[in-house]
C-alpha cells in the first residue's frame, strides 16, 4: 500500500502543471489579498472586524482553490490520456488501493494548499495595509470554528474534482464539470428557492459563507456535500473496479 501512496506522490510532484498551477494560484492571492485587500483599503474598510475572516473565506472560495482542484483532475486523468493507467493497475494487486492512493496523495495535497493560501490571504493584506501606512482595526476571529471549516472547504472542492476526474476519466469533461455544475446549480435556485441548499456544490459554498436566511448551519452544509462525496466515491469505486478489467 505505501508503495502505491509513494508512486502517486512521486506523480504528483514530478509534473510542471503541479507547481505551474500553485504558482498561479499564490501569485493571484498576493496579488489579490495584498494590494486590493490590503494596501488599497481606506476609511471604513479598516475598521471591519471581519476583514480578515473575509481574506480567508474569500480566497478559498476563488480561483486559488479551482487551480489546485485541476491539479487533483490532471494527476487522474493525465495516466489516461497518456494510456499510463495500466502500468499503475499492473504494478499493484488491488485496483482499491490504486484509487486510494490517490485519494490519499490528494487528500494530502488539498490540505496543505488549503492551509497555505488560508495563511497567505490575511498575512499579505495585513502586509498591505501596513505597506499603506494605515492600521488595521481589532479583528475578530473565531479559530475553533474558521480553521476546520476552511479545511474542509478545500480539501471537499479539490476532492470533488478527483472524483469528476476518476469518474469521467477524460480532462476536458472533468474540468468543464467542474465549472458547469455550480453554475446548473445557480439555474436550480429559481426553481428549489431555499431547498437549493441542499444541492451539492452549493452546500459546499455554506460552509464558508454565513448561511443564507437560516435556513442551514455551517456543519449541516458539511454534511449534505460530505454525504455527495461518499455516495459519489461508492460509485466510482465500484465503477473503478469493473472498468477495462480481463
Amino acid at each position: 500500500m505505501m508503495a502505491a501512496i509513494k508512486a502517486e506522490f512521486r506523480k504528483l510532484l514530478s509534473v510542471r502543471s503541479t507547481y505551474g498551477l500553485v504558482g498561479i494560484a499564490a501569485l493571484f492571492t498576493l496579488l489579490y489579498a495584498g494590494y486590493i485587500q490590503g494596501f488599497r483599503l481606506t476609511g471604513k474598510d479598516l475598521l471591519d472586524p471581519n476583514l480578515l475572516n473575509n481574506d480567508v473565506t474569500g480566497a478559498l472560495g476563488s480561483l486559488p482553490i479551482v487551480l489546485s482542484a485541476i491539479v487533483a483532475i490532471l494527476l487522474m486523468t493525465h495516466e489516461y490520456r497518456y494510456n499510463t493507467i495500466m502500468y499503475s493497475l499492473t504494478s499493484s494487486n488491488s485496483r482499491s488501493k490504486v484509487l486510494f492512493a490517490k485519494i490519499v496523495a490528494v487528500t494530502v495535497f488539498a490540505l496543505v494548499v488549503t492551509a497555505f493560501i488560508g495563511v497567505l490571504s490575511p498575512l499579505v493584506s495585513l502586509i498591505g495595509v501596513h505597506l499603506h501606512g494605515n492600521t488595521l482595526g481589532p479583528q475578530v476571529i473565531n479559530y475553533a470554528s474558521l480553521i476546520p471549516r476552511a479545511l474542509f472547504s478545500g480539501w471537499s472542492y479539490i476532492m470533488a474534482a478527483l472524483l469528476l476526474a476518476a469518474l469521467l476519466r477524460n480532462q476536458i469533461a472533468a474540468i468543464v464539470s467542474l465549472f458547469a455544475i455550480p453554475i446548473v446549480e445557480q439555474i436550480l435556485v429559481l426553481l428549489l428557492k431555499k431547498n437549493a441548499v441542499y444541492l451539492p456544490f452549493t452546500a459546499q459554498g455554506e460552509v464558508l459563507t454565513p448561511p443564507h436566511t437560516g435556513s442551514i448551519t455551517y456543519m449541516h452544509a458539511a454534511i449534505v456535500f460530505a454525504s455527495y462525496l461518499i455516495v459519489g466515491w461508492i460509485v466510482t469505486w465500484i465503477l473503478f473496479l469493473r472498468r477495462d478489467a480481463n
